[in-house]
């Protein structure tokens, strides 16, 4: 999924369409990047899961059609509700934002696999 995809997705949540939501167009990478900060390390549980190299540092995207380089499932079912917080907030929703965050929370716990370990029993 492309930033400007995932904008788009963002936008679908409220009663407009993007052409009409133009002066927040801008912030579509930055919210982008943000996202990305945010979920590194559900990106890296699923990484560890998957037998995939770690993350060292934060991805960054430059520009609206660049390719959100986590995992497909994480970016489809998380970040559009993560960029829709903010839309909501920046049209003064703050209900509509934190039901949003509610729902990003939640996509990102379901996108996460749970990382298994094993149990030392220290007691013995």
């Amino acid at each position: 999924m492309t930033v400007k995809e995932c904008y788009e997705r963002a936008v679908s949540f409220i009663p407009e369409v993007p052409e009409d939501n133009t002066d927040m167009q801008k912030f579509m990478v930055p919210w982008c990047n943000m996202l990305l900060a945010d979920t590194i390390n559900a990106e890296n549980l699923f990484r560890r899961a998957n037998g995939l190299s770690m993350l060292n540092s934060i991805p960054k995207v430059k520009s609206q059609t660049d390719e959100i380089p986590f995992n497909e499932v994480l970016v489809e079912k998380a970040f559009p509700f993560g960029m829709a917080r903010w839309i909501f907030r920046e049209n003064d929703d703050i209900s509509g934002s934190r039901e949003y965050y509610t729902l990003y929370a939640q996509a990102i716990e379901e996108a996460t696999p749970p990382e298994y370990t094993e149990i030392i029993d220290v007691y013995r």
